[in-house]
């Protein structure tokens, strides 16, 4: 199976831009592409608990509900440790608890396992 690894940078300061990963991701899924997303800098925090659901792009299905299905169809999303600790994030404040905290070394790892890299 094909596979996709998307790495997101952008936040709710940027509504428009935060979707990519997951429209990308669940977009792949349906196509049999496996994909995991890496959030990092302002887009860790689309994975605190009520961040996703003030986030509203014209055109766009809501994004909890994007997140959700990625993560239902067998995705990974993990979020960069110093990105979340810069911010002020840990385990407990995370939307679901399938979504993991990891570091570079984690991320630079995971980008050599897929067929293709994307970043948003």
């Amino acid at each position: 199976m094909p596979s996709l690894y998307i790495v997101g940078q952008w936040g709710p300061e940027a509504a428009e831009r935060c979707y990519g990963p997951f429209v990308t991701g669940t977009t792949a899924q349906a196509q049999d592409v496996e994909a995991n997303i890496f959030l990092m800098m302002d887009a860790v925090y689309l994975m605190k608990k009520g961040v996703a659901e003030k986030v509203k792009a014209p055109g766009f299905p809501p994004l909890p509900e994007l997140i959700d299905a990625f993560l239902e169809m067998g995705g990974k999303i993990q979020v960069c440790s110093n990105s979340a600790e810069f911010r002020g994030l840990e385990e407990e404040d995370l939307r679901d608890s399938r979504i993991e905290i990891a570091g570079a070394a984690t991320m630079i790892d995971d980008t050599l396992k897929h067929d293709r890299t994307l970043i948003f």
